[in-house]
């Protein structure tokens, strides 16, 4: 059942990061926070699994690709040629932090924020909040030391983050 609501969310993640666009033309680009990104066509891509740390990438043609999910930094969907996504300006002005954190992670943004919902990393929801602000405080101090993915979505944007729990 994790399985399928990992999948889910990432098949939506997706879907709303292509738009109008043609997937054949988008790629995925994982990003480490010390080296270039690595580069996926999504065309290609059969499969993206996040299982006991790491995310697996199963493409079409029996390939596979396995990324430790402590070494991502973020994620992105570019057009093929290089170009990155244009986001409405408001979806670049969120901001998290701390990052490490320990027990309040505060969420700004400069549109209103509709829903932050807080995944593990087996896809199960351990935090969801309807505040409707664009700035909230989320108690995280309950949760298990560990690295956690945060979904924000606001009306012009949804985006997720990786954060790590202290």
């Amino acid at each position: 059942m994790r399985r399928k609501t990992t999948l889910l969310f990432i098949t939506a993640l997706m879907m709303l990061c292509v738009g109008t666009m043609q997937a054949q033309k988008l790629s995925l680009l994982v990003h480490s926070e010390t080296g270039e990104p690595q580069s996926f066509a999504l065309s290609a891509i059969g499969k993206i699994t996040f299982s006991e740390g790491t995310t697996s990438v199963l493409f079409k043609n029996g390939d596979s690709n396995n990324i430790a999910l402590s070494t991502i930094s973020k994620l992105t969907f570019s057009e093929t040629g290089g170009t990155d996504i244009r986001l409405p300006e408001a979806a670049s002005t969120l901001k998290f932090y701390p990052n490490p954190v320990r027990d309040d992670l505060f969420v700004s943004s400069g549109s209103k924020i509709e829903t932050i919902t807080v995944f593990n990393l087996q896809g199960g929801v351990v935090l969801h909040n309807n505040e409707q602000s664009s700035s909230v405080t989320l108690s995280l101090g309950f949760l298990s030391k560990g690295i956690y993915l945060i979904q924000v979505k606001r009306a012009d944007a949804i985006s997720t983050h990786k954060i790590i729990k202290q």
